[in-house]
C-alpha cells in the first residue's frame, strides 16, 4: 500500500513522540531531548499552521494565529509574576530559550494545542454543531483542559515547570478553560475552525497524550 504525504507526516508524527516517551521510560537520551523540546514544539506547531492555511487559505488564520502566541506569552508572563493566574509555579530550564523566565515556546505550545483541540472537537461534535462558536468553543476549551490533565505530571517531570505546592491548584485547570474558552471562540467568530480539519492536526493531540503518558509512566 502507498502512503501519501499526509500519512507518512502522521507516521513520523507518532514516531517522534512515542520514541521520546520512551527514551525517558529508558533514560537515554535525555539531554538530547532537553535540547530538542522547545526547537520541536515550536516546529509542530508551524506545521499545523501551514497545514491548516494550504487546506482552508484563511488569511485571518495568520491574525489569530499570532494574536494566541502573543496573548499566551503574556498570560504566562503575568501568571508566573503574580501566581494569581494558574496558581505559583515556575519555568525549568528545559524550554529554552527563555524571555524573562517564560519560554519563547510557550506561545506557539498553546497555539498547538488550540488547533489539535479544534479538530478533535470536530470530529467528535455533529456537523450541526460546527457553525455554533459557543458550544465549539466549550468543546474546545474542555479538551484543552483534558490535555492538560495528562501534561501537568509529565511536564514537572520533565523539567518544564514546578509548582510550589504539591497538588497543582484547581484555578489552574479553570484557566485553562477560560482562556481556551475565549481565545477559540474569538477564532471561531473570525470563521476558523468550520471545515473540516486536517487529520495531522488530530492525531498532533493524540500523539501528544500518548507521549506525556509515557513519561508518567516512567
Amino acid at each position: 500500500m502507498k502512503l501519501d504525504r499526509q500519512q507518512i507526516k502522521i507516521i513520523v508524527l507518532y514516531i517522534l513522540l512515542l520514541a521520546g516517551g520512551l527514551w525517558h521510560i529508558l533514560g537515554v537520551l535525555q539531554t538530547t531531548m532537553r535540547l530538542l523540546a522547545a526547537p520541536l514544539l515550536i516546529a509542530l506547531c508551524l506545521l499545523l499552521c501551514l497545514e491548516y492555511l494550504r487546506e482552508h487559505r484563511n488569511r485571518k488564520f495568520i491574525f489569530w494565529g499570532i494574536f494566541v502566541c502573543v496573548t499566551c506569552f503574556l498570560i504566562e508572563l503575568i501568571g508566573v509574576k503574580t501566581g494569581v493566574i494558574f496558581g505559583s509555579y515556575s519555568y525549568g530550564e528545559t524550554l529554552q530559550p527563555l524571555l524573562w523566565g517564560i519560554p519563547v515556546a510557550i506561545g506557539f505550545a498553546w497555539l498547538a494545542m488550540l488547533i489539535s483541540s479544534a479538530a478533535i472537537s470536530q470530529y467528535l461534535l455533529p456537523a450541526r454543531f460546527f457553525t455554533k462558536p459557543f458550544v465549539s468553543a466549550v468543546a474546545i476549551a474542555l479538551l484543552m483542559v483534558i490535555f492538560d490533565l495528562f501534561m501537568e505530571p509529565a511536564a514537572t517531570k520533565l523539567g518544564y515547570w514546578t509548582w510550589e505546592s504539591k497538588n497543582i491548584p484547581l484555578r489552574n485547570y479553570l484557566a485553562w478553560f477560560a482562556f481556551g474558552f475565549i481565545l477559540s471562540y474569538i477564532g471561531l467568530r473570525l470563521g476558523l475552525f468550520i471545515k473540516k480539519p486536517s487529520s495531522l492536526a488530530l492525531h498532533a493531540y493524540i500523539a501528544q497524550l500518548c507521549y506525556f503518558v509515557l513519561v508518567s509512566l516512567s
